[in-house]
This record gives C-alpha cells, sequence and structure tokens, in this order.
C-alpha cells in the first residue's frame, strides 16, 4: 500500500522562520524558507483561497517535488501551511489542479454524524465538507497523472488508488504532465488538458474522474507544459460585457489562444504571443471555483534567485491579478490587472494631476516608499522617464513604447488621449501593466535597499499621477 514519505514534512522547522529579511518580498508570496516553482491547485472553497505550489521541503535549489500549501482569504494576506502532497514509491509530485468536487463524484465526502443511515449501521448521509480533489503528474518515469483527495478542507490529502495513475503515459515523450481538470457543464462531464509532447495538449473527458476517455489533439506549434483552460465573457472597451465567451488556452510561457470549445475539441480563432513581456512570467494558473465570477491569475516569478543575496528563501510568486477579454476596434485582446483586494494594503496615498515633470519633482522627493502602486496617465506623443527605487521606465513617444533593462518594449498607444501604466514596485520586483493591462511585463528585479525615491523628468503632458505607499502582507503572519 502507496503512502506519503513522511521525511518530507518539514514545516515545523518553518515556522521560526520570519517575514522581515532584507530582501523579502512583502506582497508577494514566497515560502516560509526553501524552494518554490509553479503555483499549483489553486482552488477557493469556504472562504478560502488554496494556493498549492511546487516545493521542495529539504532546500533552496529545485528538487523533491511536492505541493507546497498556503491559504488566504483575501489573496493577498498568506498563511502557509504543512506541505500537502508528498512524494511516495521513488516518484515526486509534479504540477496540477485541484478542485471541489461538489456532487460527490468520487464518493469520498465524509459522512454526517448522527445521521439516522448512519445509526443504523447503514451507508450515512453525506456531510456537509465538500472533498477537495488534486490531480497531479506522478513524477517517475514513464510519468502519469494521479489523485490525492482532501475531506478536511485541504488540511490533509490521502491518495486515491494507492497513487495508481488514472492517466497512463501517453508514449509520445516519457514526460507528459500537468493536468488541467474542469467540469463541463453542457456536456455533464469532466475534462482533462495535458501536455503531452511540444505541440500538443491532449483533452481527455470522463463522468467519475477515474475512467478517461481520449477526446482530441490540440496542436499548436511550441507548446509547452503547465496548460491552463478557461472559458472567459468577452468584455466591450468598458469592461461591459457584451454577452459572448471565448476559451482561452495558454502554456506554461503564457503563450495564449483563444477560440470555441464543444467539450472534447477546441477550436483555435486566434494566438497571442509574448503574452507577457518580462523574463519572470511562468507556469501560471488561475483559481477554480471563485466565488465572485472573477478569473484570477498567478504566475511562478522564475530566476527570482534570493539565495545570492543569503535569503532562507528562493523564487516568489507574482501578484494575483484578474484575466480578462475585451473587445475593441481591432479585435480582442487579453488583459490582465492587479485585483482590487491590493487597496487593502494602501498605507498612504499622493495623488497629482495636471501637472509637469518639473513642478512635481519637489513634491516626489518628499515621497519615501518602498513598497509602491504606481498609476500614472499622460498626453501621448512626448517623452518620459520615471525612475521608482532605482528602476528606470522611459516612454518613448514616438515608438509609443514603455522602455526597461528589465523587460522587452512594452506597446502603449494611445487610448482616449492618454497614455496610462500602472507598476507595482516590492523588494525583488517589479510588474507594468500598459493601458489597462493591455500589455504587461513581469521582472525580477532587486532594487538598492537603501534607495526609496520616486523621480520624473520629461516633457509629458501630466494628467494624473497616484503613488500608493503599501504595508506589507506578512503583518499578521507569525515569526
Amino acid at each position: 500500500m502507496s503512502s506519503f514519505d513522511n521525511s518530507m514534512q518539514t514545516f515545523e522547522s518553518y515556522l521560526d522562520i520570519g517575514y522581515d529579511q532584507k530582501y523579502r518580498p512583502q506582497f508577494h508570496f514566497t515560502s516560509r524558507k526553501n524552494w518554490l516553482n509553479d503555483p499549483n491547485g489553486m482552488v477557493h472553497y469556504d472562504g478560502e483561497y488554496h494556493l498549492f505550489f511546487q516545493h521542495n521541503p529539504q532546500g533552496t535549489p529545485w528538487g523533491n517535488m511536492t505541493w507546497g500549501h498556503a491559504v488566504s482569504t483575501d489573496m493577498v494576506r498568506w498563511t502557509q501551511l504543512p506541505h500537502a502532497i508528498l512524494p511516495y514509491d521513488e516518484g515526486t509530485i509534479f504540477s496540477g489542479t485541484a478542485l471541489v468536487d461538489h456532487d460527490n463524484t468520487l464518493g469520498k465526502q465524509p459522512v454526517r454524524q448522527g445521521s439516522p443511515r448512519q445509526s443504523s449501521g447503514q451507508a450515512g448521509q453525506a456531510g456537509d465538507v465538500k472533498t477537495l480533489v488534486a490531480f497531479f503528474t506522478f513524477a517517475k518515469y514513464p510519468y502519469g497523472q494521479s489523485i490525492a483527495c482532501s475531506t478536511d478542507k485541504g488540511r490533509t490529502f490521502t491518495l486515491l488508488n494507492d497513487g495508481k495513475c488514472v492517466v497512463p503515459n501517453q508514449g509520445l515523450i516519457d514526460s507528459d504532465r500537468d493536468p488541467k481538470v474542469f467540469w463541463h457543464a453542457p456536456t455533464k462531464k469532466w475534462v482533462m488538458v495535458l501536455y503531452v509532447q511540444t505541440g500538443i495538449a491532449r483533452i481527455f473527458t470522463s463522468e467519475n474522474m477515474q475512467d478517461w476517455t481520449l477526446a482530441s489533439d490540440i496542436n499548436r506549434e511550441g507548446f509547452h507544459e503547465c496548460p491552463d483552460f478557461v472559458e472567459l465573457p468577452v468584455l466591450d472597451a468598458d469592461g461591459t460585457p457584451t454577452g459572448e465567451t471565448r476559451w482561452l488556452l495558454y502554456d506554461a510561457r503564457f503563450e495564449c489562444s483563444i477560440g470555441s470549445f464543444d467539450g472534447a475539441s477546441f477550436s483555435i480563432e486566434e494566438t497571442f504571443s509574448k503574452s507577457d513581456l518580462g523574463p519572470s512570467f511562468y507556469a501560471a494558473q488561475t483559481f477554480s471555483n471563485s466565488p465572485d465570477g472573477r478569473t484570477v491569475i498567478i504566475g511562478w516569478m522564475r530566476e527570482s534567485n534570493f539565495v545570492e543575496q543569503d535569503m532562507p528563501f528562493n523564487q516568489q510568486m507574482s501578484f494575483p491579478c484578474t484575466l480578462e477579454l475585451r473587445q475593441d476596434r481591432e479585435g480582442i485582446r487579453l488583459c490582465r490587472q492587479p485585483i482590487r483586494e491590493i487597496e487593502t494594503l494602501y498605507k498612504a496615498t499622493h495623488a497629482f494631476e495636471a501637472v509637469t515633470a518639473d513642478a512635481l519633482a519637489p513634491q516626489l522627493a518628499d515621497i519615501d516608499a518602498e513598497l509602491l502602486d504606481l498609476s500614472i496617465a499622460f498626453a501621448p506623443g512626448q517623452d518620459l522617464a520615471l525612475n521608482m527605487r532605482g528602476i528606470d521606465i522611459t516612454y518613448d513617444g514616438k515608438a509609443n513604447t514603455f522602455n526597461s533593462e528589465s523587460c522587452k518594449p512594452l506597446p502603449a498607444h494611445p487610448v482616449d488621449g492618454n497614455i496610462a501604466l500602472r507598476a507595482l514596485v516590492d523588494r525583488g520586483s517589479i510588474e507594468l501593466f500598459a493601458n489597462e493591462g493591455s500589455a504587461v511585463a513581469t521582472s525580477y528585479v532587486l532594487p538598492a535597499p537603501e534607495n526609496t525615491s520616486i523621480q520624473l523628468s520629461g516633457d509629458a503632458d501630466i494628467r494624473s499621477l497616484t503613488v500608493h505607499e503599501l504595508e506589507s502582507s506578512w503583518g499578521g503572519a507569525e515569526g
């Protein structure tokens, strides 16, 4: 009988690690210590957002892949819990999905205590706590896809069928991986999208989550690992639903395609390349069972090598963002913007309107801010230079691009007579959102700790500038 390798349950040793190190991100998720990468199993249930993640419980380099675990009520303030799914049978635990088994498909929902049937010795009635089901890649060559279940709101997991694979290796490569699983209501079936080879994502369907039937293949040049697949409403330019929807498929590099899905096959209408123009956004995933209809995405901010600064942790997550499709005169565009819950971290706000860069200089000099949420709007056709904590961002009025050493040129054409940029700056990152998130760049950057200044120059006519100073999201965390 397979069981988890409990030597990997090292979480007790994490509890003496706080969040106050010199380079510890203050509003981006990091593990208390050791390595993390891909977000896994992101799901909402009973007032909690669950963020599972690829994790090495024994060190700061990649290895010993395990599902780490954290929970939050607002996606901003996280509490890390003991590691959720541990290696077993000489294999490790790669990426996957978690979902709520609302209709008790697996039959694992706990029996309600004291139900009439239970007292008579018969099978009792299902209780109120739904089962959380995790699909993951069992990384032992050749890889396959397995299931673990939790009946206590994600606090502990047990292997289904002793961890045996419910979807075996497909034979195209030894390492097909990263199952995305969801319920498709129109066909009343579960759907799995699986990376099976470069350029191919395979679709399976099931009625019971254990027996899976091959439905179709999605062929897209260069498609590579960590698929996510989600239906999004199409909004107009003002954010009002048009009544249409599209399915969005993307891979680890955030190469995105939109199209239609009938429960068995996906027809691609358009593919967006370079959907994040920074070097650090990878293996992103969206929350399932979202309570308010939003689609919220988090990615691994790869190459965040904090161990080079002698930190006890390594790597970080991007800040949660809404994911939207917006229709304008040029077609449908993909937009990402920070979730509104960031406003709960605002501790001071500085707002300016209809000013020049020169006039702002002395007022900006009075702002001493380590953590920033900054938004600026200015007239098109002019140049601008913005420096936040030593990070230079310039705008080329002829090319209509924002430019930085940390990312590729970020296109920003005039919208309603304005150029707009929003920037989130933490101790180890900068995230840029141009024109309401129609162009985004995510970058690992280490600002000099002693530099908490903001500087602005150029001939641009600044319509508005708002600087929010943020407090740490770790204020209530132990340690």
